[in-house]
């Protein structure tokens, strides 16, 4: 109990230091906040009501009460999609229309380029959370974990409008100006040693798909469709109606895609060290947004080993992933990684909250260009953890959440009043 008193009074403190200059009387913009999940994440009619963006409270719910002026929504995109086809996803699910990959992406990774032509089901096409969204009506996204990347991406895909990848990617003439702000929580902006240490990707999957149903509380009949892999356009359909959940997550994990060591869009390589750098080495950073970037850690140094260990309150689910044999003492291999086994920096990656390295998300800082390179990428960080006015173009990090995991951050706590802190957030963002 104790530490959990000494987690709200950590948040309660970092609250105070970092949003008392945000609340302000009149908002200076009322734009749309759009919440991007990570990685096994779900939609809000999946898991039987349980949210993703709040546990067994709704976010979205309760900042649209707050907010009546101002959009408030969450997308819903592929959870175990490379960050392209998650952005790509997202563009869709905001402005409307049926999903369309890109022709040169699609045929380079050999998927479907609009899963519609193919399913005629309706499934991946969106009626849009904001149909007006465009340079004059900027949206602010909100992002978790692996909805970072996929955001920063989508900034990039709208500057180019896909170019130089697959120029003419969307119907409009798109820019940076679309988005306003992008706030990545726990995002593994440099990548996840995890990807590395996790061997199988299938028993692994199967597990934290069905260790999330079983925190949801998910019971009763087994047909029920509770959670949606959303792979479409791998041709791998959704749970039919006679289908029982586990014969649905079978069907899936049994795809070919999990064991191909040579695919690259996907999100075991895009969370990756490797697909992170490769991916920073494009996407960059763009002068007219804002980016946010918030830190947590569930770890904590043993005193004989100098290994991490899982705090005693981390998720049952995902707290033992902090600890050795995983992030808690990784050590480099022949794989891409910003430091040798030779240079002890990489000891500062194994601190966690229990799913990515702690110091990865800051903000993105190391790339790898086409020929294997890796170099440390030009990032202006400003720290606005103790308060101060948020820099555009730059990377303002709101602080460390020391003794909070990956899940406490987007409310799966009842130590912990997440709703007071994206209120907060938001009213920063308001006042940009």
């Amino acid at each position: 109990m104790r530490t959990r008193i000494r987690r709200f009074s950590l948040g309660a403190a970092l609250i105070c230091a970092s949003f008392g200059a945000a609340s302000i009387a009149q908002a200076a913009n009322s734009y749309p906040v759009i919440f991007v999940h990570g990685f096994a994440g779900f939609g809000p009619t999946e898991m039987l009501g349980y949210k993703y963006w709040g546990g067994l409270t709704d976010l979205q719910s309760q900042l649209q009460a707050k907010y009546t002026n101002q959009i408030v929504k969450t997308a819903v995109v592929g959870p175990f999609s490379s960050n392209w086809d998650r952005a790509v996803e997202l563009f869709y699910q905001i402005k409307g229309g049926c999903v369309d990959y890109g022709e040169m992406h699609a045929q380079t990774h050999g998927h479907l380029r609009q899963p519609e032509a193919y399913y005629h089901n309706g499934r991946t096409c969106y009626p849009g959370l904001y149909p007006a969204w465009d340079a004059s009506h900027p949206v602010h996204l909100v992002s978790h974990s692996m909805g970072g990347q996929t955001s920063r991406m989508l900034v990039q895909l709208l500057t180019g409008n896909g170019a130089p990848s697959d120029p003419g990617l969307f119907s409009y003439t798109t820019g940076s100006n679309w988005v306003k702000s992008v706030t990545t929580i726990s995002t593994p902006n440099d990548g996840t040693t995890l990807a590395y240490r996790v061997t199988d990707w299938v028993p692994f999957v199967q597990q934290l798909v069905t260790g999330i149903a079983g925190i949801a509380g998910v019971t009763g009949n087994p047909a029920t469709r509770i959670y949606d892999f959303k792979m479409d356009q791998w041709k791998i359909g959704p749970q039919t109606s006679s289908e029982g959940f586990t014969n649905y997550v079978n069907r899936v994990m049994n795809s070919p895609l999990w064991s191909n060591s040579q695919l690259k869009d996907i999100s075991t390589y895009s969370l990756s060290p490797a697909g992170a750098m490769e991916e920073n080495h494009w996407v960059k950073d763009q002068p007219n947004v804002y980016y946010f970037s918030v830190s947590t850690k569930s770890s904590t140094t043993g005193l004989i080993t100098g290994w991490q260990y899982p705090i005693a309150t981390a998720n049952p689910l995902l707290g033992i992933l902090a600890g050795p044999g995983w992030m808690g003492n990784f050590t480099p291999d022949s794989r891409p990684f910003p430091y040798s086994a030779s240079n002890p920096a990489y000891k500062q990656w194994w601190a966690s909250d229990a799913v990515v390295p702690t110091i990865s998300m800051k903000a993105p800082t190391w790339a790898m260009n086409e020929r294997g390179q890796i170099y440390p990428r030009p990032v202006i960080i400003k720290d606005i953890s103790g308060g101060g006015v948020p820099q555009v173009g730059a990377w303002n990090w709101k602080g460390l959440m020391d003794t909070w995991d990956h899940m406490d951050i987007i409310g799966w706590t009842l130590f912990w009043d997440s709703v007071g802190w994206y209120k907060k957030h938001v009213d920063q963002l308001r006042s940009l």
